[in-house]
């Protein structure tokens, strides 16, 4: 999953993908401390670098918090959602 994203202080933001059946990942939890944005950030779970080893600008290929394998063998169909929350 590729993400754009440009907001201040990215420890703020709360990001959760939300499947058809309602299964939720966190993406990012509160990670980039006061940092800025998420430039072309891919959260792929082959990456090399975790998201809460990351810093922000997040630019590149980061494992998310909760894995993308979580939704496999379930039913792609349907609408998903990305809910992304600044909790500040």
């Amino acid at each position: 999953m590729k993400l754009s994203l440009r907001h201040t202080y990215d420890k703020d933001l709360r990001i959760r993908l939300v499947s058809p059946s309602g299964a939720t990942i966190y993406l990012a939890n509160r990670r980039g401390g006061s940092g800025d944005n998420f430039t072309n950030t891919v959260f792929d779970d082959e990456a090399s670098v975790a998201i809460s080893a990351g810093a922000a600008p997040f630019t590149g290929s980061f494992r998310p918090e909760s894995p993308l394998s979580v939704y496999d063998n379930i039913n792609a169909r349907g609408t998903w959602q990305l809910w992304i929350d600044d909790v500040a």
